[in-house]
């Protein structure tokens, strides 16, 4: 299932009153405290803020700890100029502990000292009852810059270690309305496991490397993220710091083997080969997908215990190409097949339809 983070970014100067110079004072005024931004575990921690003018006016608000070490990295990030997007706002949450969907952002530049009132106003306006708010203030040159961000858990996860040594136990304890979750683990080398999520289950990581774990419930991802086996967390996700858009369809194709490569690097993945099979399988399933008239290609599977993915992703034109394997890097299956070493060769299809860039990825098997 698709993941979506849908972004409210707002930029602006001043517009929100200074705080009276007594209050300021009586707050004891001086560089904004910000929680960590880096956590060594997934845990949520509903508290009172640690920045006594962001405690003083985040009301019946949630305020999270560790959403909120996200918000405050990513307020450093718009003070130096960098305003993030979805796929920096997904791992800052990760970075910082957060396991669960992040739905909405906000941020807004002031004077120093004064309150981001429209920030404040996004959240109170879109957080529903359950919901956990990240809030913090970052000082820069140029005043304060307020940052809230959303968190929708629908279920409790006891803390999760974010790294454990090869052959540790990963341990899941959840409490959720939904009796049914499901569990998908991918291992460091594309291999999927999928089913219900068993009460005390333990899972053995065998390997080293990146695990992506997903929880769903019958409403879509409850919670997603990678817990590494015998190193350290990575810094950066990959495609991080990648921007490539495409214009039309014969540039989505050029663009899309060169972030396969890319993505395929970033895990230490040989480089797949274009293949003579899969491309014109590529194209059938792209003509399914954007309604062409004529018959349906159906389903193309490998052998049984090889690798074989199919995928698509539409973009605007002129929009980052790079947001389809961010997409894919989140979907099991899509991601196993992403990193597996026995994925070798690929199919690649791209099409304009309407006011949409379609690209349609096979991966096999040599």
């Amino acid at each position: 299932m698709r993941s979506v983070l849908p972004l409210i970014l707002l930029v602006a100067c001043g517009g929100a009153k200074d705080p009276s110079p007594g209050k300021l004072q009586s707050l004891g005024e001086a560089t904004p405290r910000l929680p960590a931004p880096e956590a060594r575990v997934y845990a949520t921690h509903v508290t009172t803020p640690g920045d006594p003018l962001v405690a003083t006016v985040v009301g019946e608000l949630a305020w999270e700890e560790s959403l909120s070490g996200a918000a405050g990295a990513l307020g450093v990030s718009v003070a130096g100029g960098h305003p993030p997007d979805a796929w920096a706002v997904r791992w800052a949450a990760l970075r910082a502990g957060y396991p669960h969907p992040v739905e909405e952002l906000a941020f807004v530049q002031v004077q120093e000292g004064a309150v981001g009132q429209q920030v404040l106003a996004i959240l109170e306006r879109e957080a529903r009852i359950g919901d956990h708010v990240g809030l913090v203030r970052a000082r820069s040159g140029q005043g304060d810059v307020w940052v809230g961000v959303i968190g929708r858990p629908r279920l409790q996860l006891e803390p999760v270690p974010r790294s454990i040594p090869v052959g540790g136990e990963l341990a899941l304890t959840v409490v959720s309305p939904d009796p049914q979750l499901q569990l998908s683990i991918v291992s460091p080398s594309g291999f999927l496991e999928r089913g219900e999520l068993v009460p005390g289950l333990r899972h053995v990581l065998d390997e080293p490397g990146e695990w992506w774990v997903q929880l769903d419930d019958r409403h879509g991802v409850a919670a997603a993220f990678p817990v590494t086996a015998g190193a350290l967390p990575e810094a950066t996700p990959p495609l991080v710091e990648v921007s490539l858009p495409a214009s039309d369809a014969d540039q989505l194709e050029l663009i899309a083997w060169e972030l396969l490569d890319e993505v395929r690097a970033h895990y230490e993945r040989a480089p797949c080969e274009g293949d003579p099979i899969l491309g014109p399988v590529a194209d059938a399933h792209l003509d399914d997908l954007v309604g062409h008239d004529g018959p349906r290609s159906g389903a193309f599977a490998g052998e049984p215990g090889s690798c074989r993915a199919s995928m698509s992703c539409g973009i605007a034109p002129g929009s980052g190409v790079e947001a389809c394997f961010q997409q894919w890097l989140v979907e099991p299956a899509s991601r196993a097949a992403l990193v597996d070493p026995r994925c070798t060769v690929a199919g690649l299809s791209t099409q304009s339809s309407g006011d949409q860039l379609w690209v349609q990825l096979e991966l096999g098997q040599e």
